[in-house]
């Protein structure tokens, strides 16, 4: 292995807030959790939930007729917005609650990266990851979150304890490094 791989192409140091952590944890349980396919779930339940109202529509609202399609809609409907608001409600209070109950979670860290790894590290643990490691790698206007390895399998990067310059780095080497795992996810805050 030639010096350059090994040389070291960006470090700095970081600490995850709450925040910060609940909003990767989310993020994590909705592309690889519990929470994969929602979209698709939600969906489907909707289509169910509409199927049930025209059939209730055909049969003039009679519920006492068709009471398996009025119970049929309410349990369409409780699941969509399950999936839709629920669900990364829960996925969040699960990250802060992850957060709370771990003393390293909220230590600061210092990460080094360079060709081929990076390692994440501060006084009570060291962590080494290849970047073939990783089956996930995204980036959002606050966070990078790095997901795969055996141990400590969500790593998130907030982008506060950053300067802009190494977070534009740092988002140029997960880009050209995990090339198939990597994407940026659009913002979805709100305009005043």
């Amino acid at each position: 292995m030639a010096a350059s791989e090994k040389k070291s192409i960006l470090s700095f140091s970081a600490k995850n807030r709450i925040r910060e952590y609940s909003e990767g944890y989310k993020l994590y349980e909705m592309r690889r959790g519990f929470g994969a396919g929602r979209e698709i779930k939600a969906t489907l339940f909707f289509f169910l939930a509409m199927g049930m109202l025209f059939i209730l529509m055909l049969k003039d609202f009679d519920i006492a007729r068709l009471p398996v399609c009025a119970v049929i809609l309410l349990i369409c409907m409780h699941m969509c917005s399950y999936y839709i608001f629920i669900m990364p409600k829960k996925a969040k209070l699960m990250g802060e609650h992850i957060y709370k109950s771990s003393r390293l979670i909220g230590r600061t860290y210092s990460y080094d990266f360079s060709k081929e790894y990076f390692v994440m590290k501060n006084k009570y643990q060291c962590l080494k990851r290849y970047y073939t490691e990783l089956s996930d790698s995204f980036e959002t206007d606050d966070l990078f979150v790095l997901i795969g390895g055996i141990e400590n399998k969500l790593i998130v990067i907030p982008k506060s304890c950053m300067e802009s310059r190494d977070a534009e780095k740092l988002s140029g080497i997960l880009r050209k490094e995990t090339i198939k795992q990597y994407r940026r996810l659009k913002s979805r805050k709100r305009k005043h």
